[in-house]
């Protein structure tokens, strides 16, 4: 004891003792505060997770709440939509830091919605974006999609496919049909479809590939939501057409498509994409167009061997279609004049919804209201922009909760179906886990047992043996013992996880110091009631040893709970990984989202804290009692 009981009362006990506890409570802050910093970015997302802080402060203020949200949507701050932002806003990651930015930017948005009369222009506005975007083409449209939500569609849409066979023959069918091998549908990504290059004139979405097609497809289900604002919007004009005027010194144009401006029609037809061009057929489009052929392909055998499809009779034969997904149309589009071509847009796309609607511009004024809450003045179609902005304030207003809810708790679903899910892991890792500890539990007190009552000639070189293991690194052993798990043919087994930590050198020698610190007499008198080994074992070493035992049966748990890198190399069929070797697939398919693999600790850190507190009591004694003796 530090202080007798009869000095506790003393202001100096008193002040060690208040020291004493000061001491202890930092050292426990110590171990909470990262397992808190570590729950709050389970939680988080791309706005906040970067603030690494134990409480999640993006959901205490409307503010914060308004910008999570709205990070949910979009991979960094859409300036497209909310033009009136700082331009110094790129990433979420350096503008969360921005706190006045913030509170400045979202202040009038959360105003307009308190104001019911700008509520309801802004519900009207949202409403008929709402509408205009989910009859707009997903094949003109961007997404930017959350890669925690591409596993369940893309499964749910084999599955269908498969008759719900399971998800072993929704995969196979997936790779049957994409040409490809996916281990995993976390593994599928959308990357090269979702960063499709739309602005390019002579591109186009390609041909024939199931990839695409389900990435359309996938694109409609994210835009089909029941609130106006979704990740999939129409791909827009404007910013193309002003940067192409900036890029040749011409002053910002109000909106495109004025027929009569020159610099449009030059735009048209040298930077606007093909795949959006419409060739107006008539005489002169189809006298080009044999020439073109002509000039071209030469022969019919050349334009198959173009095209990829039959060979005409004659070139002649071969029609002008509007639109046509081809090298050889997009060339031909390039030589036509701009009163040949028609220019399709989701600019004059909503010009025609708005017109159909309310008939003139002052209809509209009646109705729409700007960002300010302030009446719109429009005197043309073209002055009206896609009310984004109003449709996301809407969309926060009417479904914040439930989709910062849905934002908060994603990682967990995700970690669910990756860990939990996964047929036999959570099965196979209980199992791992009961077999070490019932070996631990049994090979290395018989060891130690043995070393301790029988007195061999070598027991100092076999302790030596026991404690030289301690020097080499897992990583050193590996190989050797892959070798040897494979020639003993017990590779994908369940006992090529268990048998290499049958025995550990660490345990024995420890239990053989605490075999040795118990009295001999205890012995003697079992022996002299005649007592063998075996009863000795059991009934009066066993029992005097429950804390030590406690200690290295939580010890085994933990390795065996946490090891990965043998289990990975030793069982490479899927149907053998345990918990631990799917959290670090998950941690490679998910490395661009570091939150999932936060929520993927918190989860897996739970069975670990559970026991540990359960045999808290225990395992202390193991720790206090061979310390006292």
């Amino acid at each position: 004891m530090i202080v007798l009981p009869t000095e506790r009362k003393t202001f100096r006990a008193r002040v060690l003792l208040a020291a004493l506890y000061l001491f202890l409570t930092l050292g426990a802050l110590t171990m909470v505060a990262p397992f808190l910093m570590m729950v709050a970015g389970s939680m988080s997302g791309r706005f906040d997770y970067q603030r690494h802080s134990p409480v999640l402060a993006s959901l205490w203020t409307p503010e914060g709440r308004f910008m999570r949200v709205l990070a949910a949507f979009h991979g960094s701050f859409p300036h497209e939509v909310f033009p009136e932002a700082p331009a110094a806003w790129g990433g979420w990651a350096a503008l969360t830091h921005d706190a006045p930015g913030i509170r400045a930017f979202a202040a009038p948005w959360l105003a307009g919605l308190r104001d019911p009369a700008t509520l309801a222009a802004w519900r009207a506005m949202a409403a008929d974006y709402a509408a205009f975007n989910r009859a707009y083409d997903p094949r003109d449209s961007v997404c930017f999609y959350d890669e925690r939500e591409v596993a369940p569609y893309v499964r749910a849409v084999f599955e269908a496919k498969t008759g719900h066979r399971g998800p072993e023959a929704a995969l196979e069918a997936l790779n049957r049909a994409w040409a490809i091998r996916y281990n995993s549908f976390h593994a599928i990504r959308f990357r090269a479809q979702a960063r499709a290059p739309l602005h390019y004139p002579d591109w186009d979405w390609p041909a024939d590939d199931p990839k695409t097609d389900l990435w359309q497809a996938f694109k409609a289900h994210c835009r089909d939501t029941p609130w106006p604002y979704a990740r999939t919007r129409p791909f827009t004009m404007a910013p193309l057409w002003q940067r192409w005027r900036a890029a040749r010194g011409l002053g910002p144009a109000l909106f495109p498509g004025d027929d009569a401006d020159p610099a449009w029609q030059d735009f048209v037809r040298t930077a606007y994409p093909r795949r959006l061009l419409r060739v107006r057929v008539d005489a002169a489009t189809r006298a080009a167009w044999a020439r073109h052929l002509e000039t071209t392909c030469r022969t019919p055998a050349d334009y198959a061997r173009l095209t990829g499809e039959p060979a005409p009779a004659r070139l002649a034969d071969v029609p002008l279609l509007p639109y046509a997904n081809t090298a050889l149309w997009r060339a031909f589009v390039a030589t036509l004049p701009y009163a040949s071509l028609r220019a399709l847009s989701a600019e004059a796309a909503w010009q025609d919804f708005l017109r159909q609607r309310y008939g003139t511009p002052a209809a509209l004024n009646a109705v729409y209201r700007d960002r300010l809450g302030r009446p719109f003045a429009a005197n043309d179609w073209r002055e009206v922009p896609l009310p984004l902005a109003q449709a996301f304030a809407v969309t926060y207003a009417e479904a914040g909760g439930r989709l910062l809810w849905r934002d908060v708790t994603a990682s967990y679903r995700t970690v669910c179906d990756v860990l939990f899910l996964r047929g036999r892991a959570w099965w196979n890792t209980l199992v791992l886990v009961a077999l070490t500890i019932l070996a631990t539990l049994t090979v290395n007190p018989l060891a130690a047992y043995a070393l301790s009552r029988f007195r061999f000639r070598h027991t100092e070189a076999i302790l030596l043996f026991l404690l030289a293991t301690m020097a080499f690194p897992a990583a050193v052993t590996a190989i050797p013992g892959f070798l040897l798990i494979r020639e003993l043919g017990l590779l994908n087994t369940f006992a090529a996880l268990v048998l290499p930590t049958v025995a550990n050198g660490l345990s024995i020698f420890v239990l053989k110091g605490f075999f040795d610190a118990l009295p001999r007499e205890l012995y003697e008198a079992a022996t002299i009631d005649g007592a063998g080994e075996w009863q000795i074992f059991r009934h009066i070493t066993l029992p005097m040893t429950t804390p030590i035992l406690a200690v290295n049966a939580l010890n085994a748990f933990v390795a065996a709970y946490n090891s990965w890198e043998w289990a990975l190399l030793v069982c490479q069929r899927q149907s053998h990984w345990t918990l631990s070797v799917w959290l670090y697939q998950m941690s490679q398919t998910y490395a661009g989202s570091p939150w999932v693999i936060m929520a993927g600790f918190v989860l897996v850190s739970i069975p670990t804290a559970a026991v540990f507190l359960l045999c808290q009591r225990v395992i202390l004694r193991g720790i206090v009692l061979p310390s006292m003796k």
